[in-house]
Order: structure tokens, then C-alpha cells, then sequence
């Protein structure tokens, strides 16, 4: 049997790891949904983010290039000194990237931008509390680098408080997100890591909030579409839920994740059984993420077993 600590540090390791690659929602809990229930994010059939385990990459709200939802706010990192730094975290090359960093902030060791970066590329090799040290000095400047940096000092104390427990650690990172909103209005990631924030601590209607913030700021962007969806679901706003989910299947009808989530919203939300059915069969049978396949088939056995009784 795993030991509490042993389930503590993997919990630490797949929260770290998801937060690189594009989430840091995670949870402990293998609670079975009732049948009236529909299935809540982040739970055991990975509802939340399907596909989403620690090894797969995805669009990250933390280092993600080519979208607004940036570690450094929505200015064009083409134009930094330390593009190639973010350039290197972008491929997963975070001692590069530190190294980088490193011989940037030798030259000028009061360059935000440079602290911004090492920053970074530490938060990515899991030196969280390093990581933690120089977002804390560049958010102490005023300047544009101060929303960037406390946006991952908000993820450093997620990542605290997944390895500590202290639910106080959570609050403090619920604040440094809103700090970082504040502090700028072209900042994303903060919105889409609150939202995230917040569904792990079952505020679905605060989750749904800062979701839709992040959509009104990046454009309705997918990463903002998707967690709106999840966190409308969870606070069973099915009209929105289905909403977010529509408009991302219409954007793209290959996103199999939205479709999967769409026939949630349509099955337990609208007991659209036929609708859900359809779609749940197309993805069990054409969908080339295996996980999501095998939800579907999973949830679709549900629906042909309920008779229409959900």
C-alpha cells in the first residue's frame, strides 16, 4: 500500500508536471458520481482536460509562445532580450533556458526581464522555491514584468500547497493571481490559473468567472473556452457549459475534447440522450486519443444502460 507521503510527492510531481505542460489542476479524490451528478472536473475518468496526464503536452498557460496566455504578459516575446530563454522553456530545454538566464542576469542583475525569465526556466526544473525568489523580487518592481511575476508566485503557492497541505498557501495563490489581473489588463494566465485554482477547490462559480475574464481577454481563446465550459458544468449553468463547448466544436470539429464534453452537457444537463449518444459513438469509434475513446464508450454504455433515466 502507498504510503500518505508517497501519495503526497507523486500528487507534487504530476502537479508540477502539469503545470509545465498546460494545467495544474489536480485532486486526490476517486469519489464516484451519482448518476444525477454530472461528472465534475478533475475527477477520476480525467473528465477534467481528458488526455491531460503529466506526459502529455499541451497549449500551457505558463509558457506558451504564440497565444496571449503568456508567463510574461501578452507582449510579443520576439521583442525580449530573453526570447530565446522562453524559446528554450518552450521546448522543454529548462537547463538551457536556466543557463541562459543566468549569463543574462550576470550582465545586468537588475534586469527584470532577466530575473522574469531565470524565473521561469526554475519554475520548469521544479526549483520552486528559487523559482518563488525572483518572481518575489521583479513583483516588487514597477514594471511590466510585475504581473508575469505574480502570476507565478500565485503557481509557486499552489505548488506549496500541494506539497504542505496549508490551505492558507491556496488563498495566497488565489490573491497573487487577482494581483496579477490587476496589475495588467493583457494578462491571461493569471485568469485561466485562477480558474484552474478555483475548480480545485470546488468554487465552481468562481472558476467560472475567471474563465470568462481570461475569454474576454485573450479573444476566446480555446484554453478560456474549454475551462468555462468546465467550470459551468460543475456549477450546473448547462446553457453555458453547452455554449463554450458548441462554439469549440464548431471552431474545430476534430477537438474531441469538446466534443466529449459537449455530450456531458447535452446528456446530464439537457437529457439529450440521442444527441449525446450520437456524438459519444462517433468519438468511441473514430477518435484517435485512446483515453478519449475509452471514455466515451464508457459514458455511452451509462446512457444505453440508464433507458434515458440519467
Amino acid at each position: 500500500m502507498m504510503t500518505m507521503t508517497n501519495k503526497k510527492t507523486n500528487l507534487l510531481n504530476a502537479c508540477l508536471a502539469l503545470v509545465v505542460t498546460g494545467t495544474f489542476a489536480c485532486t486526490t479524490s476517486g469519489k464516484k458520481e451519482s448518476a444525477e451528478t454530472p461528472p465534475a472536473p478533475a475527477n477520476s475518468e480525467g473528465v477534467f482536460g481528458a488526455a491531460a496526464d503529466p506526459g502529455t503536452l499541451r497549449n500551457s498557460f505558463v509558457i506558451e509562445m504564440a497565444g496571449a496566455a503568456a508567463v510574461w504578459s501578452s507582449q510579443d516575446p520576439a521583442k525580449w532580450l530573453d526570447a530565446t530563454v522562453f524559446a528554450q522553456i518552450e521546448k522543454g530545454d529548462a537547463e538551457g533556458a536556466e543557463r541562459n538566464a543566468r549569463a543574462l542576469l550576470a550582465k545586468n542583475p537588475a534586469d527584470p526581464q532577466a530575473m522574469l525569465a531565470l524565473s521561469a526556466s526554475l519554475l520548469v526544473s521544479r526549483n520552486v522555491e528559487l523559482a518563488d525568489y525572483y518572481a518575489t523580487r521583479v513583483a516588487s518592481m514597477q514594471s511590466i514584468e510585475q504581473a508575469s511575476a505574480l502570476n507565478i508566485r500565485g503557481i509557486c503557492r499552489v505548488l506549496f500547497a500541494v506539497a504542505t497541505g496549508r490551505s492558507e498557501d491556496y488563498d495566497d495563490a488565489a490573491n497573487f493571481f487577482r494581483n496579477s489581473l490587476a496589475a495588467n489588463g493583457n494578462q491571461v494566465a493569471a485568469a485561466l490559473n485562477l480558474g484552474e485554482l478555483e475548480l480545485v477547490r470546488n468554487r465552481a462559480g468562481e472558476a467560472v468567472s475567471a474563465f470568462s475574464q481570461a475569454a474576454g481577454r485573450c479573444q476566446e481563446c480555446r484554453p478560456a473556452l474549454y475551462g468555462w465550459g468546465l467550470a459551468a458544468m460543475r456549477a450546473r449553468q448547462f446553457d453555458t457549459a453547452r455554449d463554450q463547448f458548441k462554439t469549440l466544436a464548431k471552431r474545430d470539429p476534430s477537438d474531441d475534447e469538446a466534443n466529449y464534453q459537449l455530450a456531458l452537457a447535452e446528456a446530464y444537463g439537457f437529457k439529450e440522450i440521442d444527441r449525446a449518444a450520437r456524438i459519444l459513438k462517433d468519438l468511441a469509434t473514430g477518435s484517435k486519443d485512446m483515453r478519449i475513446r475509452a471514455m466515451a464508450e464508457s459514458v455511452l454504455r451509462k446512457l444505453r444502460g440508464s433507458g434515458g433515466n440519467l
